[in-house]
């Protein structure tokens, strides 16, 4: 079983830089549920904003955290492609701090929405085509 990781760029109660694992997003698709190492030591569950993230990716899930994840894969490939297109739509959205301080640059949330949903995967399979060497 695989799912996505990411690591965490501002937060009050995770750790800056922490590894959380995202666990799912009921309803809200700008902030999905995530578990993760608090600042205190212990390790939490709560509901963060995607731009707070950063280096989305396919990582194989501990069997004490598989009960917890909803949006697991078995096939590593489909856990990737979901952490490409997190990856491709939150790391160029502009990011600031509680006091309103700018922390990354970028565009806005209703233009990465835009972007990503221009956005199509090709599916790119190589096939061996056999010759016939008869020469008559």
């Amino acid at each position: 079983m695989y799912g996505v990781v990411a690591n965490v760029v501002i937060d009050k109660q995770l750790r800056i830089g922490a590894k959380v694992f995202i666990l799912y997003c009921h309803g809200m698709a700008r902030s999905p549920k995530v578990y993760g190492m608090a600042r205190g030591g212990r390790r939490i569950e709560k509901y963060i904003s995607y731009k707070k993230l950063h280096k989305f990716r396919a990582q194989w899930l501990p069997e004490h955290i598989r009960s917890k994840v909803v949006w697991k894969y078995d096939d590593r490939r489909d856990a990737e492609r979901f952490a490409k297109l997190l990856e491709l739509k939150w790391t160029n959205v502009r990011l600031f701090d509680e006091e309103g301080n700018l922390i990354r640059e970028g565009i806005s949330e209703n233009e990465a929405d835009n972007i990503v949903s221009n956005l199509k995967f090709v599916k790119r399979e190589f096939v061996a085509l056999q010759y016939s060497t008869d020469v008559e």
